[in-house]
């Protein structure tokens, strides 16, 4: 079942990357800007390397430094890695980890058509990673995690702290769940790869970073946040913020729209969903299982939101 998930993951957004082009730029904007991108970050990245599929803007957390190495987990076509390796500088290294080769043929082409040298890309499953321990200052995702099977989660967290340096931080924004999800809107495939229906819970996000190795004081609350952040505070060794960003706004997106009978095209869910020959294809196998309620019904702010997720190695 787990190799099934990924094996489809992978297919959905190895198409997105194959078919993503320019007249869709402005579409992946609005989703960049409603996560805390700004205009002038978008204008320093190249071309193609945003396809509108953010929940949040890991680097607002990262702190990065010159001369650090950063490594992004499921880097797509480069959108943070490109932002990322401007920070660190020349002497800095920002590395991209994916599965699909097709985000990474499109992730390197947009290399080429930078000045932007610092930078690499690495094709692997986020679960065993072929990076040494203890060799990065800084590990970013952004809307990933959740797309990994929940068996596997642990040994994603347990990546992250293997790669971390002492002292080194984990600055990730992911869709979390607010309460429990339903087993209709688990059935359904469409919803998986949307970003819904494969989220952890909180005490679940909290659990598998305590069994990597994060520990000490875990807080929660965005003026927390803010305020040991943009303060330079003290900065407790776990942070946990449900930034109340509307997730509906993937529903305006002509990327996540589809097909549907007569012509008429339908909202999916978030992250660019399956094609519509895949949406009853369920979970549990049954391929004809599929949520009771259409996607576009569904109020995505009820179920998740967009969190950011901030942790120290010691």
């Amino acid at each position: 079942m787990t190799s099934s998930i990924s094996s489809q993951v992978n297919t959905h957004y190895s198409k997105l990357a194959r078919e993503t082009n320019e007249k869709h730029s402005n579409e992946c904007q609005k989703v960049a800007l409603s996560f805390g991108y700004s205009l002038d970050e978008l204008s320093t990245i190249p071309s193609g390397a945003n396809l509108g599929v953010s929940c949040g803007n890991p680097l607002a957390l990262a702190g990065l430094k010159e001369g650090e190495t950063v490594v992004d987990l499921g880097c797509g076509a480069g959108f943070d890695v490109f932002l990322a390796a401007r920070k660190v500088g020349g002497s800095g290294l920002a590395i991209g980890v994916d599965m699909s080769a097709d985000m990474l043929d499109r992730a390197r082409s947009n290399a080429s058509k930078s000045a932007i040298t610092n930078v690499k890309f690495v094709e692997s499953v986020i679960t065993s990673i072929p990076l040494a321990s203890n060799s990065s200052d800084c590990v970013i995702s952004n809307c990933v995690i959740n797309l990994v099977p929940e068996s596997d989660k642990p040994l994603v967290f347990s990546e992250i702290h293997r790669l971390l340096k002492p002292g080194g931080r984990l600055a990730v924004s992911d869709i979390l769940a607010r309460k429990a999800i339903p087993e209709r809107l688990l059935r359904d495939m469409s919803l998986y790869v949307g970003c819904i229906s494969g989220a952890s819970q909180v005490g679940e996000y909290e659990g598998y970073l305590r069994a990597a190795g994060f520990s000490g004081e875990f807080l929660c609350g965005i003026g927390v946040l803010v305020g040991c952040l943009l303060m330079r505070a003290y900065v407790p060794d776990v942070l946990i913020v449900d930034k109340k960003s509307d997730l509906n706004i993937y529903k305006e997106n002509d990327l996540l729209l589809d097909s549907g009978a007569g012509g008429q095209k339908t909202a999916k869910p978030p992250c660019c969903a399956m094609p519509q020959e895949s949406n009853a294809k369920a979970i549990s196998g049954d391929e004809n299982e599929s949520s009771e309620q259409p996607s576009e019904d569904i109020d995505f702010n009820e179920w998740v939101g967009s969190y950011d997720i901030y942790a120290v190695k010691r």
